[in-house]
């Protein structure tokens, strides 16, 4: 009659030991350690698919962020307010909406809101807009003649003014060693120490 016998480190293994395995090794560090790297990780990889979600947003919707640096806007969107626009055809745009556009004789683009809207006079798109802020008394001097134009979405206040201090050389180059050490010591390999034999104790 054939006889199975059971080693001790079967018999644990089948019982819900803990018997270290033989010739094993374990990290060395305390769990703490374990976990605040666990969190960096975690953190490094939900920045990498925020960013990259954003990217790909803007690239398939034709989204932008605007920054408030004047006070024309106010009280809606006051110094300092960071709002997404989509880029909209002028066909699109109604009265009421606030867009950027470039100012006729500078270039430099100005975010206000659509008072009154026209046909264009060289394309059937086209549309002359005129704008005014929020807190001015008067339309704009200029008329603004587009045919397509970034539409503001959503705005959040204070968020414009933490972008634009992110953006600064100082804390870009503070941020960019950061991130580059806690990448490193987030990926570093984690030392082992030998466990004994258990067959050798």
């Amino acid at each position: 009659m054939p006889t199975h016998v059971t080693t001790d480190d079967a018999a644990a293994a089948r019982d819900g030991g803990d018997m270290a395995e033989s010739g094993g090794a374990q990290p060395v560090g305390s769990p703490r350690l374990g976990r605040i790297r666990d969190v960096v990780i975690t953190l490094i990889g939900v920045i990498g698919i925020v960013t990259i979600a954003w990217l790909l947003a803007a690239w398939l919707w034709g989204l932008s962020i605007v920054v408030f640096v004047t006070g024309s806007m106010s009280p809606t969107m006051p110094v300092g307010t960071a709002a997404i626009s989509q880029l909209t055809d002028a066909a699109d745009l109604r009265i009421g909406d606030v867009v950027t556009v470039p100012r006729p004789d500078t270039g430099q683009p100005v975010t206000h809101r659509i008072v009154a809207i026209d046909e264009g006079a060289t394309a059937p798109g086209e549309r002359e807009l005129t704008l005014q802020g929020d807190d001015n008394d008067f339309a704009d001097s200029q008329t603004y003649v587009i045919d397509e134009a970034p539409r503001v979405l959503v705005s959040v206040p204070v968020l414009g003014s933490i972008v634009l201090w992110a953006q600064t050389p100082a804390v870009m180059i503070v941020a960019s060693v950061a991130i580059a050490l806690a990448i490193a010591w987030a990926l570093w390999p984690t030392p082992t120490r030998a466990v004994p034999d258990a067959h050798q104790m």
